[in-house]
């Protein structure tokens, strides 16, 4: 009897099946991380949006939710894998002009934290749709909780973001 070398012709191995529902059941877990409005851009089926909504709802005990997550791994089988990996991606991945807007408004924030009454003459030249008053307020009350003995690590990052979020707001690079 001859020796057939095509190994295509050979059924997967258990190790290999196994290998495929876990990846599967990671690409489930990567879902359930996405917001309600990116979720509704996926390439999904009725059956796996519902799986998923049921996991939200489920509460933590009893090893619930690690049962619906490998039900929504069994659904995954019967998705189009390649799709919902490639709208995952690019919705995961942020483009180099949201990378350098980003980079910008926390070198500003930084700059603004350390520096004087120059530095917010600076930004307002640079970006004229900003106010003085409102960004001279949000800039010294950032500055009091950096060197407030007393003040909390939350204090700090809330003016930190209330300034991230103005210069947000008016950076448009």
């Amino acid at each position: 009897m001859p020796i057939d070398d095509n190994t295509d012709a050979l059924p997967e191995s258990k190790s290999e099946r196994k290998r495929q529902m876990t990846a599967l059941q990671t690409l489930g877990e990567d879902l359930l991380k996405l917001k309600p409005a990116h979720l509704q851009k996926m390439p999904l089926s009725d059956t796996l949006r519902e799986a998923i909504s049921t996991y939200h709802r489920l509460p933590n005990r009893n090893e619930a939710k690690r049962r619906q997550l490998q039900f929504i791994g069994k659904v995954m089988r019967h998705e189009d894998h390649d799709a919902i990996r490639g709208e995952l991606d690019r919705l995961l991945t942020p483009d180099a002009r949201q990378a350098g807007r980003s980079r910008e408004i926390e070198r500003w924030c930084l700059r603004l934290s350390e520096g004087d009454g120059d530095t917010i003459e600076s930004f307002l030249s640079a970006f004229p749709n900003a106010e003085r008053q409102p960004l001279r307020q949000l800039v010294r009350r950032h500055q009091q909780q950096l060197s407030s003995e007393t003040g909390s690590d939350d204090a700090v990052k809330k003016s930190r973001r209330q300034l991230l979020n103005y210069l947000g707001e008016h950076i448009n690079t």
